[in-house]
């Protein structure tokens, strides 16, 4: 069991991580801090998750918490104000979790001390930049942010370049503005970011002596920081680097400070990464529908679009379309009209012909193309697998060899055995299959996933002596290979098919090709293998969201 310690940043959900939003909506309970600028992202969660306020509550009691949530097979989430690596208490209940034998992982957010040092234009890492910085703040001794009324503790700035106290409240400002001061001075420069990182973020630059009347009528939220030392305002007095002085019409450093009014003005607007446009999911598949809820989770314009060869397909959140598109031309057509960012094809591994179309369309309309493809299984020990090519070569092994077949080949797999008339066969799918069928059988309409038990005990019952199945790689079909193993019973497995569903033609039956082909024109296509790998590729592409 894993608990995720997930940074939750600036507060805005939709400054969160993919990993993050995933997560949490995933998570059977949720761990947190107040909730002060966290409704949004506590709105992630899903209904039935429970959320668990720790405010004042000791570790033990955190741990405990987090040991009955993974004994119920909870997923796991500990949301953390700010960033993981500058919360108070965040080791300490590591340690602890270390005690109990319970694993944990750490999802960074986005660091507000980093947010606020670019508003304030402090290069925190650049050549003129400050030589030292502490980081300090007023927190008591649970790892909870005190409230509003308790006294502030010291604020030792230890003669740093630069003091920077993240995650100040309204009614404690004053108070930290008062503890700083003696260390530095009353014309020390200081600096406060409101609302670092979120929209209306507001910075305030002024003296000790007069940051607090220049603060006076502003509306503030429940989370700033505070910058100051001397590292403050030799970044200010850069902009003037070498005494050149401002060209015509440009005011200095100093005039432009006196004739800001009122005091207190938005930050310098910054490029917002790019907002991508839709994008069109093929799916069908549980790593599809995980893809569809890690993206509509992340605000992204996703449409899944579904074959419709379903009458109960499982939906996936999200605008859905359903009925296929008839081939890459009118598949070309909808991205162009729709002005898709991209094309995630996650179709099953045996679903060729949607695989060709999508390369073919992404491949005239210039769409990135991104193919999530799930790693074949692998025989393991104790496996008796006869690999054939496809089902019609599994259908001549098994009427030459046995007798009491059990069919999990998907809906248009049993027809290849409509011509067995000796053959006892149990046919598992999850809707009724077209076509005609063997001329003894017992149909089991039924979708996974299965547990292994149930596997060994229906295999049991109607003796069966082979398991005929696609090679999927489907998590939800492990266990029926497991109960084939434990009762040792032979798999005939059917290998995907041998042309790599992005080589479309022009090269002939070669096989698969390393390079998918257009004709003679090389195309290229990312390839993944998880829906983790798939999210990292959109946050590659489109950034974190």
């Amino acid at each position: 069991m894993t608990a995720a310690f997930v940074g939750v940043g600036t507060g805005d959900a939709d400054l969160l991580t993919v990993r993050a939003s995933r997560l949490l909506a995933q998570c059977g309970t949720c761990l947190f801090e107040g909730d002060h600028g966290l409704q949004e992202v506590l709105s992630l969660c899903p209904p039935r998750a429970r959320l668990v306020d720790t405010t004042g509550m000791p570790v033990a009691d955190i741990v405990a918490e987090i040991r009955e949530a993974s004994g119920r097979g909870d997923p796991v989430v500990r949301l953390i104000p700010g960033e993981p690596s500058t919360y108070r208490g965040v080791a300490r209940e590591l340690r602890a979790l270390d005690a109990a034998g319970i694993g944990w992982q750490i999802v960074p957010g986005v660091p507000v001390i980093a947010a606020a040092a670019a508003a304030l234009g402090i290069e925190l890492a650049g050549p003129g930049g400050p030589a030292s910085v502490r980081i300090v703040r007023p927190s008591h001794e649970s790892g909870a942010s005190p409230s509003d009324g308790e006294p502030v503790p010291s604020l030792p700035t230890g003669g740093a370049d630069l003091t920077v106290v993240p995650h100040v409240g309204p009614r404690r400002l004053a108070g930290v503005i008062r503890e700083l001061a003696p260390a530095h001075g009353p014309e020390c420069s200081v600096g406060i970011v409101v609302a670092p990182g979120r929209e209306g973020e507001i910075t305030v630059v002024g003296t000790f002596g007069d940051i607090m009347g220049r603060m006076t009528g502003t509306d503030l939220p429940e989370d700033m920081v505070v910058c100051a030392g001397p590292a403050l305002g030799r970044g200010r007095d850069d902009d003037g680097l070498g005494g050149d002085p401002a060209p015509n019409g440009s005011p200095s450093p100093e005039s432009a400070r006196e004739s800001v009014t009122p005091s207190v003005a938005p930050s310098t607007s910054r490029m917002p990464a790019p907002t991508p446009g839709r994008i069109l999911l093929l799916g069908g598949t549980d790593e599809a529908r995980r893809l569809a809820e890690l993206m509509v989770t992340a605000g992204l314009d996703v449409v899944t679009s579904l074959t419709g060869t379903s009458s109960r397909p499982r939906m996936p959140r999200g605008e859905v379309r359903i009925g296929g598109f008839g081939g890459p031309e009118d598949l070309a057509r909808w991205l162009r009209e729709n002005r898709a960012s991209a094309l995630i094809d996650a179709s099953d591994p045996f679903a060729t012909d949607v695989s060709v179309s999508a390369t073919r369309a992404a491949h005239e309309t210039g769409t990135p193309l991104l193919r999530v493809l799930r790693p074949p299984w692998a025989p393991e020990d104790g496996d008796r697998w006869i690999p054939v090519a496809d089902v019609d070569a599994a259908s001549r092994l098994v009427r030459e060899r046995f007798r009491r077949p059990m069919l999990t080949v998907g809906r248009g797999g049993p027809a290849a055995f409509a011509g067995d008339t000796r053959g006892s066969y149990l046919i598992r799918c999850a809707e009724p299959p077209p076509g005609p069928l063997p001329h003894r059988y017992l149909l089991v309409l039924d979708r996974g996933p299965f547990g292994v038990e149930s596997e060994r005990t229906l295999m049991s019952r109607h003796r069966i002596d082979v398991l005929v199945t696609r090679n999927t790689g489907a998590q939800a079909a492990a266990a029926t290979l497991r109960a084939a193993r434990d009762l040792r019973i032979p798999v005939v497995m059917v290998d995907r098919p041998s042309a790599s569903p992005t080589d479309v033609g022009g090269r002939g039956d070669t096989g698969a090709l390393d390079t998918p082909f257009i004709g003679d024109t090389a195309f290229t296509a990312d390839t993944v293998h998880s829906v983790d790998e798939a999210a990292r590729w959109l946050v590659h592409r489109f950034g974190s969201r």
